[in-house]
């Protein structure tokens, strides 16, 4: 287990610290290490985590931390999780604080995080075309056709991200355990 949790601390840790945007750009690469590296979990499960860490309070990333950590070593995997998940930003942060009248004041950061929002937004259209292609890979028809209806309602309405995701959760939970359309 030790060597379990140390695995996951040491990743966790490197990819909160290299990764810039949030929980939907380091999902994928969660996805990358855990699915594809480790085999700890299978695409679906991590989609699955992804799906229950976005309904729950708190970061995207935290909560998928606490996910994996406890499915593959418990409580103590879980909290692995969670420090190496949250040290990168909390030291970031911290520095910042230190120095934020003369980084906000500065058009080279301005600039930078600008800058930044492109390549944020690639790798979130990434991850949203990765998950789209399993789904549409898996054959279920009613899974398409959420997919597809709450994509087209969150572009023409101003309905919240928790309404479409209680939605789909309700709309799973009614359904669980059908045979395919």
């Amino acid at each position: 287990m030790g060597k379990i949790c140390w695995k996951l601390f040491s990743s966790m840790l490197v990819l909160s610290g290299l990764t810039f945007g949030g929980g939907f750009v380091i999902i994928p690469l969660m996805q990358r290490r855990f699915v594809d590296e480790l085999g700890w979990l299978t695409q679906e499960e991590i989609l699955d985590m992804t799906a229950f860490a976005r309904a729950s309070p708190g970061a995207v990333t935290v909560n998928v931390a606490v996910q994996v950590g406890a499915r593959m070593a418990g409580a103590a995997g879980a909290l692995c999780g969670v420090l190496g998940t949250i040290l990168p930003p909390l030291a970031v942060l911290s520095v910042i604080s230190l120095c934020y009248e003369a980084f906000s004041a500065s058009p080279a950061v301005a600039a930078l995080l600008y800058g930044l929002r492109l390549a944020v937004a690639v790798v979130v259209a990434d991850a949203a075309s990765s998950m789209a292609a399993e789904v549409l890979r898996g054959g279920d028809r009613l899974r398409w056709a959420v997919m597809g209806a709450v994509f087209l309602l969150s572009l023409t309405t101003n309905t919240g991200t928790v309404w479409f995701l209680a939605g789909s959760a309700l709309l799973g939970w009614l359904t669980a355990g059908r045979e395919k359309l």
